[in-house]
């Protein structure tokens, strides 16, 4: 089984939508695979007294789009009300706890990508577990802000130049998609956003563990990366896969968020980014230390 694990606040519910039809259209080419899908709707950073939609309005829409993902996956469609969750890094903590799958899929719900990409990525990673238990698989990215990326960037993107500029410009419906035989190809380093589709073996996360410390939001995957990367000194075998010609990316250009004038949302982003530095170190420390 392959859980596919999404977090979202309800100004995003739109957004959701459009990703829960891509992945109806992915599901056509998958067989002999078992998935769960979860979506956690994150309503602790909205102040409802002073919105004008009332917040039953994105959970009764949750509800239903989760009857179109009972179509073809196991589901689990919840609202968090209690700070449960307050960030992305705690669904991620938290469904580690609860599940044990064969691996993860971190997915953001601004992602653009192709219907053949859950194939792909479940035929690579059936490859790779014959032989790697702490596996990493991310599809290929568009030329973004600057070349640290480029590693798992798609070969014909590294003609443009890579800026922010361009990263929030470009056309993702028209940048992405399937561009050519797929393949696999092997990083020596690890590079990649924790929601940008990234599959992640479940021996891994079991292994690799997001301490409470790292708090709610930010540098989840930077902790992974930093773990696996360092952890080669003391025997820790993790590796990086890219899909070749699998190429996703945030759809920035045309992303808006419709309901900005009618809910009250409570940013937390600082000091959700604050508490994750402070203890990165600590926590990066503490893995290398057990191992």
């Amino acid at each position: 089984m392959i859980s596919i694990l999404i977090h979202i606040l309800p100004q995003e519910i739109d957004q959701l939508e459009q990703t829960l039809i891509q992945l109806k259209k992915s599901s056509k080419y998958i067989t002999n695979e078992t998935f769960l899908v979860e979506v956690v709707l994150n309503n602790n950073l909205t102040d409802w007294d002073q919105s004008k939609i009332d917040k039953n309005f994105f959970s009764n829409k949750l509800f239903n789009l989760e009857l179109l993902t009972k179509s073809w996956a196991e589901t689990n469609f919840w609202v968090s009300e209690n700070n449960e969750v307050l960030g992305c890094t705690d669904s991620h903590r938290l469904a580690a706890t609860k599940y044990n799958p064969d691996a993860f899929l971190w997915l953001d719900v601004d992602i653009v990508f192709s219907d053949t990409l859950l194939y792909h990525m479940i035929e690579s990673y059936k490859l790779i577990s014959q032989n790697e238990k702490y596996t990493i698989i991310t599809p290929e990215t568009t030329r973004i802000w600057d070349g640290t990326w480029d590693v798992i960037t798609n070969e014909n993107a590294l003609i443009d130049e890579a800026s922010h500029e361009n990263y929030f410009s470009r056309d993702p419906y028209l940048t992405t998609g399937l561009m050519g035989d797929v393949s696999l190809r092997k990083i020596d380093t690890f590079k990649f956003a924790s929601g940008w589709a990234t599959l992640l073996s479940n021996d891994l996360i079991k292994k690799v563990v997001i301490p409470d410390e790292m708090g709610s939001y930010y540098m989840d995957d930077t902790f992974i990366m930093t773990c696996c990367e360092y952890g080669k000194q003391k025997g820790f075998n993790a590796s990086q896969y890219v899909l070749v010609n699998e190429v996703i990316i945030e759809n920035n250009k045309f992303r808006y968020n419709y309901y900005k004038d009618y809910i009250c949302s409570i940013n937390r982003k600082e000091e959700f980014i604050k508490i994750a530095q402070d203890n990165f170190g600590y926590s990066v420390n503490k893995f290398l230390n057990n191992l």
